[in-house]
């Protein structure tokens, strides 16, 4: 049997205010495409299908139309769990309409889906989160754990009448205890599948998985994890990984798409599982081409920035620009490389250090407004509009009067 394991879409997903929707759109196909040629069976996408819990009309078109297409009119499985940035209740309304498509929504770990046909698959439910079928004489077992909270954990194992004591044990012990009620139906003669959004011990981040843990409470090791499942397909981390000590068999696919510039050194890819009962899965790493690089430029003044935006203007890419110079980049000037490179994500001046040295002094003499008209310039490109100055009037002045005790109210 064939899966194939994505994750992390972040459909709606903006860069510095910018719509990637078109790029989503590209890169999609491409799975599609990828998931055709190889002929997978399944294909397991481990949460993060949106970028927030409200996502816009044309993310959600997006997500029905690439799904729609996977299912290649339901005769190929697609199981889709929820990971931090969906709306669990949100993910799973539409199972009425995509059932007969052969898809699959698990939007909590509390929730459980009812046997029986989703496209040509003959889906028996097993327990919640977990359901198993069979395709070419081979049983596959689904051990689905969407996103969970601590809270999330005590609420699927606990039942109203345990008490608060009992229910304090570490997050890891928990999530350990989840994972093994869920895998107490793999057994050696099936397929077995755990698909899951979290963060583990060791896993390279990038900085793009925000909110992933609180202090190093979210992070578990890899030993969490039943020795049971063949293949452990995680979403949460958008550097495609292995999973230190796992022997490849616990795997991060990673995102799509490069969501900030820290991401942009790291080829993108999905993974193709190939799995067979009592053995080893073969994996194979397949790679989506980057429809709009995130770049960075480091140029040694404003002549040659300008120059480089000139050649760069009709090439299809995202750039976060620094310049070495003595002093701040003029407004026309700012103004100017945009007019030939209109995705200048940024535009940072570099200064000697003894420039530095002097600013640091001038700094020092700026009014709160001098200096926050400079930061918003050096951090937006351009200087603030005068309404926004007019905002910022009103705030400092409302914190004045609350700090001198004169605020009415």
């Amino acid at each position: 049997m064939k899966i194939l394991h994505t994750a992390d879409w972040h459909i709606g997903k903006l860069l510095e205010g910018k719509s990637r929707l078109e790029e989503q759109r590209i890169v999609l196909r491409q799975l599609v495409r990828m998931a055709q040629k190889n002929h997978a069976d399944v294909v397991c996408v481990a949460g993060d299908i949106y970028d927030n819990g409200h996502p816009s009309a044309a993310a959600e078109s997006l997500f029905y139309e690439t799904i729609k297409e996977l299912s290649q009119d339901g005769n190929r499985l697609v199981v889709i769990i929820a990971g931090n940035h969906d709306q669990p209740s949100r993910l799973e309304a539409v199972t009425p309409l995509v059932k007969e498509h052969g898809i699959i929504l698990y939007g909590t770990p509390k929730s459980m889906i009812p046997s029986g046909t989703y496209g040509s698959f003959e889906i028996q439910s097993l327990d919640k989160g977990v359901f198993t079928f069979t395709k070419n004489g081979e049983r596959a077992v689904f051990a689905c754990v969407p996103y969970f909270s601590e809270r999330t954990l005590n609420e699927v194992l606990y039942s109203e009448e345990i008490d608060h004591e009992e229910r304090a044990g570490e997050y890891t012990q928990k999530a350990a205890e989840l994972f093994q009620k869920r895998a107490s139906w793999f057994s050696p003669d099936s397929i077995n599948i755990i698909m899951s959004h979290v963060f583990t011990l060791g896993s390279a981040g990038d900085g793009s998985e925000q909110g992933m843990m609180l202090g190093n409470s979210y992070l578990l090791p890899a030993d969490v994890f039943p020795k049971s499942a063949q293949y452990i397909a995680l979403g949460h981390v958008h550097r495609p990984q292995k999973v230190p000590g796992s022997s490849g068999q616990i795997r991060y696919s990673g995102s799509p798409l490069p969501y900030r510039l820290t991401e942009s050194s790291v080829a993108k890819q999905c993974l193709l599982a190939e799995l067979h009962p009592g053995e080893a899965p073969v994996v194979t790493e397949l790679f989506f081409d980057n429809p709009k690089p995130i770049e960075k430029w480091v140029c040694r003044d404003y002549g040659e920035a300008l120059e480089k935006c000139r050649k760069n203007k009709d090439r299809s890419c995202y750039v976060y620009l620094s310049v070495h110079t003595d002093s701040y980049i003029r407004e026309e000037q700012l103004k100017e490389l945009k007019s030939w490179k209109e995705d200048l994500i940024e535009i940072i001046p570099l200064f000697s250090s003894e420039e530095k040295e002097s600013m640091e002094q001038d700094f020092r003499q700026m009014s709160f407004e001098e200096l926050f008209i400079s930061y918003y310039t050096e951090k937006k490109g351009v200087k603030p509009q005068q309404e926004v100055l007019e905002t910022l009037a009103e705030i400092l002045e409302k914190e004045n009067d609350h700090e001198t005790g004169t605020d009415e109210n």
